[in-house]
């Protein structure tokens, strides 16, 4: 029981004076407070719901018509940010940049085709980046700096055709990378430079018709590559001598050619102790058909011994001297 007013006053000191009071859940939200949760999905609001509370630790807001992200929209203690099947055009740089602690980010589903290089500025902690299906034709140079607690990335199914030299250079502890389902034409030498701790990688379904000898150099940890469904007609010698890890590798779908050139690849995999899938070679003619790692070591009997220099091994670094 209360005397003379009592009750009101208390309750008004823990809503108003005490700090870190509870905050009410936004409007056409519900909010559960162990873990602080605040979850908006399928509503059809088309803006970041004002009054989220600052110590939620997962926020779901999938599945709305939310346009742009700008700063100053989430709150600080953040671990968990669902955002995937919006209408996201724009985000506005360091729209996250508070969100120091967050571990989880998805994005995917939004028609957001272009992205400022401070986008993720901030987010030292996280580990899971979403951007699935999001009409992504370029990614800027400085796009993941500092994000080096980063583990999964998915950029899959965008309109991806050129990936930057050391763009994913700081994701030092990256192991899953998923490219599949873009335009990419070629790897270059330092495409995949500084992921030294990459376990998966997926790049199949492009267009992929050159990969340089050195652009593996850095993925002596790999474990899964798919490069099947592009255009590769071979592969330089070195590229598969650097994935020393490699367990599952699937090349299918591409129209090998089967000559002198293919010779290199044919004798790692005489070595490798790997599962593959099957290599068709579509040319020369009396060779198509055959799978390129059955092939006779007559069929290369008249073809010229490769370049010692060109199938050099290369230093795989398995370390980073990156600091936070």
């Amino acid at each position: 029981l209360c005397a003379g007013g009592l009750c009101l006053w208390l309750v008004l000191w823990l809503v108003v004076v005490k700090p870190g009071g509870v905050r009410a859940c936004p409007r056409l939200c519900v909010c559960y407070p162990t873990p602080m949760t605040v979850s908006c999905q399928s509503q059809n609001i088309t803006i970041v719901p004002a009054g989220v509370p600052y110590n939620s630790q997962r926020v779901f807001l999938q599945n709305n018509r939310i346009t742009e992200l700008r700063t100053d929209s989430f709150g600080f203690e953040t671990q968990v940010l669902w955002l995937y099947g919006n209408n996201i055009t724009w985000i506005e740089g360091g729209a996250f940049s508070n969100l120091r602690v967050l571990e989880e980010l998805d994005l995917g589903d939004n028609p957001l085709q272009r992205l400022e290089g401070g986008a993720f500025r901030g987010l030292e902690k996280l580990q899971s980046l979403h951007m699935h299906r999001c009409k992504l034709a370029t990614l800027p140079h400085d796009l993941f700096h500092k994000l080096y607690s980063l583990q999964f990335l998915y950029l899959q199914d965008n309109q991806l055709h050129f990936l930057q030299d050391d763009l994913f250079s700081d994701l030092v502890n990256l192991t899953h990378l998923f490219l599949h389902g873009n335009r990419i034409r070629a790897l270059s030498e330092n495409v995949f430079r500084g992921l030294v701790n990459l376990d998966r990688l997926l790049i199949h379904d492009n267009r992929v018709r050159q990969v340089h000898r050195k652009a593996f150099r850095d993925l002596g940890r790999l474990t899964i590559l798919y490069l099947f469904n592009n255009s590769l007609s071979e592969l330089p010698g070195q590229v598969m001598k650097d994935t020393h890890g490699i367990q599952f590798l699937r090349l299918n779908g591409n129209p090998w050619s089967c000559g002198c050139e293919a010779r290199a690849l044919w004798e790692w995999f005489r070595e490798a102790r790997i599962s593959s899938s099957e290599l068709t070679c579509t040319s020369p003619s009396q060779r198509r058909g055959q799978d390129l790692r059955f092939l006779r070591e007559l069929d290369f009997a008249f073809c010229p011994l490769p370049d010692p220099g060109s199938l050099a091994g290369s230093t795989t670094t398995t370390f980073s001297t990156k600091t936070r």
